[in-house]
């Protein structure tokens, strides 16, 4: 072991006295090539500065050239980096632009009026129950508008605007457990009622024991409900449950027309619903007890 640190102190020492040297002297040019080249590889200045004559005068024109084409490699390996970031950027503008231009087509052909908002904010712990988007009372955004999204080509219903301020709004996603909505079930018109379930299904009941509900059959917002317009895709029922001893109707799982997970984009629909209409509506969070009590009088 101690042999072994021996032969490690003489080399540092051996390597020292002869840098010293070589520093000290004259040295052939051949030396000087070596020493620029080691400079070079240690020293970052050498990479960086522009102006570096200095330390290679004296050294060949070959040497030379090699170490400008090194820096000029460096050079041009950073403008590939700043392109490739540059080239994400807009690629990732592009797409936005192409949804975004669909989207706009496709609000035109819609018979409600109504503004876009971006979608600014969403909360893990309530991942199907709300979000924040970027339009409030300034942009004349009111508590119970409609919220659409838009999915292969179509408008779906998203939710309705649940607190409004000046700068931002909160919307209360269809998918909320505590969210409803008076629906129509094709082909019949059907009326029943969509719930949330906190999950991105949702729920329909009050289904007659008699009806014909089966799978794939389309729902849409009901002319009945009080919070949205009327032939709103909501979404497709994709289960039918059978029908429970002590209830006389039946419920089925529906899947969303519109999947609040993939949303960048909504469209507020402008409800101006009458203040009275409004504050019972707000009053409930959906249409869950208004319909509960009429379809509990239709029973009797």
């Amino acid at each position: 072991m101690s042999r072994e640190k021996d032969a490690a102190n003489y080399a540092i020492v051996f390597f020292a006295v002869l840098s010293v040297l070589l520093l000290l002297f004259p040295a052939s040019k051949a030396a000087h090539t070596a020493r620029i080249a080691a400079s070079y590889s240690l020293y970052p200045s050498l990479h960086l500065g522009a102006r570096y004559g200095y330390f290679v005068r004296n050294v060949p024109s070959n040497f030379l050239a090699l170490l400008e084409t090194d820096q000029e490699n460096r050079a041009l390996k950073n403008k590939v980096k700043e392109q490739e970031v540059k080239l994400l950027s807009a690629s990732a503008l592009v797409s936005e632009n192409e949804r975004l231009a669909k989207e706009m087509r496709l609000s035109r052909t819609l018979p409600w009026a109504g503004s876009w908002a971006r979608v600014v904010s969403k909360t893990p712990a309530d991942w199907y129950g709300s979000f924040f988007i970027n339009k409030g009372t300034d942009d004349g955004i009111a508590v119970n508008d409609t919220v659409l999204g838009m999915e292969d080509d179509r408008a779906g219903l998203a939710g309705r605007v649940f607190e409004a301020y000046p700068k931002f709004s909160k919307v209360l996603l269809i998918t909320n457990s505590a969210a409803s909505a008076v629906c129509a079930i094709a082909p019949a018109g059907l009326e029943a009622l969509v719930e949330g379930k906190g999950s991105w299904l949702l729920k329909v009941n009050y289904v007659p024991e008699e009806s014909a509900l089966t799978e794939g059959a389309e729902i849409t917002t009901a002319p009945g409900g009080l919070l949205f317009p009327a032939g709103v895709p909501v979404g497709r029922v994709a289960k039918v449950y059978s029908r429970e001893s002590f209830m006389n109707f039946i419920t089925a799982d529906v899947t969303p027309a519109v999947n609040v997970n993939t949303l960048k984009e909504v469209f507020v629909v402008k409800r101006n619903l009458p203040q009275e209409a409004a504050a019972a509506a707000g009053a409930g969070w959906g249409e869950a007890a208004q319909y509960g009590e009429q379809a509990a009088a239709n029973r009797r």
